[in-house]
């Protein structure tokens, strides 16, 4: 046991002397292969290699991320002995790759700590939903959506353990909102990001001691309206966006946020250069679904304002060719999400109204919030009951 002890000092007087030497890549690498070889106890490797994953960040960071990967090279075929070490090791070169931004590298080398371990002591379940929350984020800063899915799918089985956990949970809920954002699932999108909202805004308060909407609250809310305005027109967008609409906070946000979630709300027509001031909010990925989405809502707000329309006159409306207004509203129609009818010998779609009892209210309260917005807007004083 002594002579194992004086050997285990001699390897980290060692390990000092080669983080100080003047090509410390190739002394760390050498020393290393030493360490690890059969010969040496796997306690005395074990220690060894804990000190010499605590002292690399002695060196830049070109030369600690040469030696980590080294480290971890040679380590792979005996990784389940060290455990604890490949951790240490791999979360340092997850920061490295952190700070050059690549996100993918960072994520894929976090991923190869083994968190199906047993090992209780060094990994317990709080450690694995960490790192699988981890991950799912670098993931998506690179646009790695389905990557990311896997991971939030693990820690989802994790977090039941942790409901008073409030940072954790506001983790999972902002990778799970922008994992259905990415796979352009919108309205489930706007649901997670108004949730993630309402959640930070009680933290927000329980910190202050009463109201106020901060930075990352307001974030999420845009979000959530962004989401809304990109997703599919139908009733539960409808729902959605009477939601937001009546939210205080969304009044507050700034640029062209509450301007168009105000027309869209009202149902009234999207001009271009509203449009392309919207889309100055938009991720790339949500670009792409912009001028389906404003189609789409410029058909229904036509639908409300027109009994019968010729495709020509629809399709010069809605800045696209006859045929392929056609194909939009037919679609519309089949799926539930508008009212009408389509002439094709003649070239007309004719719009049904709902004329639901909930449907008229649902009119009249739109009548009266534009009405009360447009005396505000003239400086009269509009009483709160």
């Amino acid at each position: 046991m002594s002579d194992q002890k004086g050997r285990l000092e001699a390897y980290l007087t060692a390990i000092d002397a080669a983080i100080k030497d003047q090509d410390p890549v190739k002394t760390c690498s050498q020393l290393v292969d030493t360490v690890l070889s059969p010969d040496v106890s796997q306690w005395v490797s074990r220690d060894a290699l804990q000190y010499f994953s605590t002292s690399l960040h002695k060196l830049p960071n070109t030369k600690q991320q040469q030696v980590t990967e080294y480290i971890l090279e040679k380590v792979q075929p005996r990784a389940v002995n060290f455990e604890e070490q490949v951790a240490l090791l791999r979360e340092q070169l997850c920061a490295l790759w952190e700070e050059q931004k690549q996100w993918s590298k960072a994520a894929e080398a976090l991923s190869g700590i083994n968190l199906d371990s047993n090992n209780n002591r060094v990994f317990d379940n709080k450690f694995k939903l960490e790192k699988c929350l981890k991950i799912a984020t670098l993931f998506l800063e690179d646009a790695a959506a389905s990557k990311a899915e896997t991971f939030v799918n693990r820690a989802a089985f994790l977090l039941s353990s942790y409901q008073d956990d409030r940072g954790l949970q506001l983790l999972y809920k902002s990778c799970y909102a922008r994992i259905l954002d990415a796979k352009c699932k919108f309205l489930e999108a706007a649901l997670r990001y108004y949730e993630i909202s309402n959640f930070q805004l009680v933290d927000q308060a329980a910190k202050s001691g009463g109201g106020g909407s901060s930075d990352s609250d307001s974030s999420a809310l845009i979000d959530s309206v962004v989401c809304i305005i990109l997703a599919s027109v139908g009733p539960q967008r409808s729902r959605v966006l009477a939601t937001l609409y009546k939210d205080e906070r969304c009044i507050r946000l700034g640029g062209s946020v509450y301007p168009i979630l105000q027309k869209v709300y009202m149902e009234r027509i999207l001009k271009p250069k509203e449009v392309q001031e919207f889309s100055k909010l938009l991720k790339p990925h949500q670009k792409t679904m912009l001028e389906h989405s404003v189609i789409e809502h410029n058909l229904q707000s036509a639908s409300r304002l027109y009994k019968n329309i010729s495709f020509e006159e629809l399709g010069r409306m809605l800045g696209i060719d006859s045929l392929r207004a056609e194909k939009i509203a037919s679609r519309m129609i089949s799926e539930g999400r508008m009212g009408g009818s389509i002439d094709q010998v003649d070239g007309f779609i004719y719009f049904s109204h709902d004329q639901s009892w909930d449907y008229q209210i649902r009119n009249l309260c739109q009548d009266v919030n534009s009405i009360l917005d447009t005396m505000e807007t003239k400086g009269y004083v509009v009483a709160e009951h």
